[in-house]
């Protein structure tokens, strides 16, 4: 160690102060290096803000009225309990029952495609239309024989079917529509899609 001192003399005298040039270089080098990386994120921000005010000001979805004129009998109740004089006992109903004279023209809210035709005991005939965006929305109570089939492409205010008491399990309020609708399988409230202020069909 001594035959090297000997031999690099200016090492030994100004050895710390290379050090510490070489140490304040690699923190300003980081400084910057850093001070770049922070700009990348706020540009980002930049370029993604018509994309979300695009969305925010996306139009909600509104229903046209499934029947000429508009009775509601029972609505939507997810947890009030309602009574059902055909059963005898206190239940939620997560539809609205529109009251109408049997043979009324029941039409479709929006433009989509029916996806079933089927007959249940308790609700009677049922038919499903698909509007899309994961909304669906179901027609019970009908006549027999509805108009449509599943594959079937209609427009808002089609003729879909005709009301009925077709519904066994709410035979005590007799003909009328019972309205459900369906968000990615799950149910929700029809007023929600609703504007029962407009009643004729278009």
């Amino acid at each position: 160690m001594e035959e090297e001192t000997k031999k690099f003399p200016r090492l030994r005298k100004y050895g710390y102060w290379i050090f510490l040039v070489t140490a304040i270089l690699v923190l300003v080098l980081v400084a910057v290096l850093s001070a770049q990386k922070a700009k990348g994120p706020i540009t980002q921000n930049i370029s993604i803000e018509p994309e979300t005010e695009s969305f925010v000001s996306a139009e909600p979805v509104r229903f046209l009225s499934p029947l000429s004129s508009v009775d509601v009998i029972k609505n939507y109740s997810n947890s009030a309990l309602q009574y059902s004089k055909t059963l005898k006992q206190w239940e939620a109903h997560k539809a609205i029952d529109f009251l109408a004279e049997e043979g009324t023209d029941v039409f479709a809210v929006l433009d989509g495609t029916i996806t079933e035709v089927s007959y249940n005991y308790l609700m009677g005939n049922v038919v499903k239309l698909d509007v899309g965006k994961g909304l669906v929305v179901v027609y019970k109570s009908l006549q027999n024989d509805p108009p449509v089939k599943p594959g079937d492409k209609v427009k808002r205010g089609d003729v879909i079917g005709k009301v009925s008491a077709t519904a066994k399990s709410e035979a005590s309020d007799g003909p009328h529509l019972h309205l459900e609708t369906w968000l990615n399988g799950e149910n929700v409230d029809p007023n929600e899609y609703l504007d029962l202020t407009e009643k004729e069909s278009e």
